[in-house]
């Protein structure tokens, strides 16, 4: 048999084992991990379907005792109570105000809102309804109350008596209280503590719950209240009430596959009488792992046939005639390497005759393999320089998205506790950085730094109150001019930053503008306790080097450059205007503080 068969044949046999292998460690693995996911989707949308009807009831919750907490509805509703039947036939004055008082709370915009109906009635036959909010003409008539009860005909009644003041949730049953009563609902209610007083009902239309949101179209799920009683499905079971809650007993774990193969997850409320049962039919399972099954064979055949291609490809080249393959790397090692010494071994190998190929291919092997390993050796190196210098690079970007999440939470926080000063901090300081971090323009008018200015203002208010005042007094034509991104930024904080640190003065900031003949200035003015002679002489001396690095020594900035400020906000502006630049900073001539003046001294000053 020849070498190049019996090569095929044994890289063949490996490549199959392989190939097996690999298919079952993916069949494996993603099975798992399918499962896994399964688990998690269920048990995840338990969660969010508890969390949803949580909240539902927690709004019923809401009006059960917003109307039991006024003063004025309790009041209406201890007198309608306590009324005779004549008194409801013939009512007086005061029966009529507590009707009135007592609708009116009832219909108030968020109970109609939250409500299908909410209902107050009474041991005595008198009964009070919200009106229904109006879905479409063909439930014209199911707006229509009926005209008397009995309170013995209300058959949900005993739970909530026995509730002792508590609310009780009632599972599906008909709108008692709709004229036709045709109307599926259920409800959350309350008999209140002090006796006699009748009871109140919140009710929500079954169908409301269609609109319950869950992740995964795939998933299935039931509600159960008051322990076994099924209040709403996604869809049409033969499984009631009690065998769901069978199945519920059955799970020792939160989330399990039972015995019919389907795979089941449970949550309940931590404050009402409430579970929630997901499941995933057996049947998806199945073809879920169907779906990993043949994914696996795929990628098992699809190695196998790559792994039978090369191997093929490989055996042609390995098995060239010997001398031939020696040759090439021989030729390869004598354009790199220049001993003289090696050449000339080089030649004494390929003088020599016989069966010795296997000999010279080792030597020629092995002198490629140093080659190869100085190669990747040097590769590697580079390699990890490029990754460093990426690595480095990422680390000095700053990503805001993580803040402008961050303020949003916040936000959303604020306006849930009304507290609109936040907010607009929140808005101000996410304004801030969507103009800071933009990286597109390096250049902006003076009107757009005076417009990010007002939000920079508005967080330095909120800080320092009516102890911080603020001056502005730009001609529109210098608001046209072009300066460097946060220029009057930096120059205001290191005002409000040093100026007032050793004086507790009422903090006063004047920024003005003004077109002159040869150009346009604008001065930043405090009135702080200005700077000394030796601070003053530090920032000159720190300026002038700045220029002369820039205008004769030609330095490339981040050699100069290192922090932010004055020094900074001074060399971005010289890269900018160059001689026609003015930048002074130098304590105020008339009275206390510290004053910088930006501008140009010849007509114009735009980016080209």
């Amino acid at each position: 048999m020849k070498f190049r068969t019996k090569m095929i044949l044994a890289y063949t046999t490996v490549a199959l084992l392989v190939s097996l292998v690999l298919g079952l460690v993916i069949y494996g693995i993603s099975s798992r991990n399918e499962m896994n996911t399964q688990k998690n989707s269920l048990a995840v949308s338990a969660r969010s379907l508890v969390s949803q009807m949580d909240d539902r009831l927690g709004r019923m919750d809401a009006i059960l005792y917003y109307i039991l907490s006024d003063p004025a509805m309790l009041e209406s509703m201890n007198m309608l109570s306590e009324a005779t039947e004549q008194e409801l036939v013939q009512p007086d004055k005061f029966m009529l105000a507590s009707r009135s008082d007592l609708l009116t709370g009832i219909s108030t915009e968020y109970i109609m809102e939250n409500s299908y109906r909410s209902v107050f009635f009474a041991e005595n036959g008198y009964f009070i309804s919200s009106a229904v909010k109006q879905i479409g003409d063909d439930e014209l008539n199911q707006r229509r109350l009926i005209d008397a009860f009995d309170l013995g005909e209300i058959p949900y009644l005993d739970p909530v008596i026995a509730g002792n003041g508590h609310s009780v949730i009632v599972g599906v049953h008909p709108d008692f209280w709709g004229a036709y009563g045709n109307v599926p609902v259920y409800s959350l209610m309350k008999a209140p503590r002090i006796r006699g007083l009748g009871f109140i009902e919140v009710e929500n239309r079954i169908d409301s719950l269609k609109t319950l949101e869950i992740s995964d179209e795939d998933i299935r799920f039931a509600i159960l209240v008051n322990g076994d009683e099924l209040l709403h499905a996604d869809v049409q079971s033969e499984m009631d009430g009690k065998k769901l809650v069978d199945i519920v007993a059955r799970l020792d774990e939160e989330v399990r596959a039972a015995q019919d193969g389907n795979l089941y997850a449970t949550a309940s409320s931590a404050k009402y009488d409430l579970t929630v049962l997901t499941f995933e039919s057996a049947a998806l399972i199945q073809a879920g792992r169907s779906r990993i099954f043949y994914a696996s064979f795929l990628a098992a055949c699809a190695t196998f046939g790559i792994s039978m291609i090369s191997i093929f490809i490989w055996s042609y080249f390995l098995t060239r005639p010997v001398r031939q393959l020696q040759q090439i790397v021989e030729d390869t090692s004598i354009e790199n390497l220049m001993d003289e010494n090696r050449n000339e071994q080089i030649g004494r190998i390929n003088e020599r005759k016989g069966p010795d190929e296997f000999a010279h291919l080792a030597r020629a092997y092995q002198a490629m393999t140093v080659r190869l390993d100085k190669a990747l050796t040097n590769e590697k190196r580079a390699s990890m320089l490029q990754l460093q210098a990426q690595f480095d690079t990422l680390q000095t970007q700053v990503n805001p998205h993580f803040i402008y999440n961050v303020l949003n939470i916040i936000s959303s926080r604020a306006v849930m506790a009304d507290d609109e000063v936040i907010c607009e901090m929140c808005g101000c300081l996410g304004s801030m950085l969507r103009y800071s971090t933009n990286n597109k323009e390096r250049y902006a008018r003076i009107s757009d730094e005076l417009e990010y200015l007002h939000s920079y203002f508005y967080l330095l208010k909120s800080r320092y109150e009516d102890r911080l005042q603020i001056f502005i007094d730009v001609d529109e034509e210098v608001k046209r001019q072009v300066i460097p991104k946060m220029t009057l930024q930096q120059i205001v904080e290191n005002s409000v930053k040093h100026g007032y640190h050793e004086t507790d003065v009422d903090m006063r900031l004047t920024l003005t503008g003004r077109m002159q003949a040869d150009g346009w200035l604008m001065t930043i003015r405090d009135n702080g306790s200005g700077a000394s002679d030796a601070q003053l002489a530090e920032v000159h001396d720190r300026l002038e080097q700045i220029r002369m690095s820039f205008l004769e020594k030609a330095v490339p900035t981040e050699a100069q450059i290192g922090g932010i400020g004055l020094a900074n906000t001074y060399a971005r502006c010289l890269l900018l205007y160059q001689d026609s630049l003015i930048f002074e900073a130098d304590n105020a001539q008339y009275g206390e503080g510290f004053e910088v003046k930006v501008g140009v001294n010849e007509s114009g000053g735009q980016v080209p």
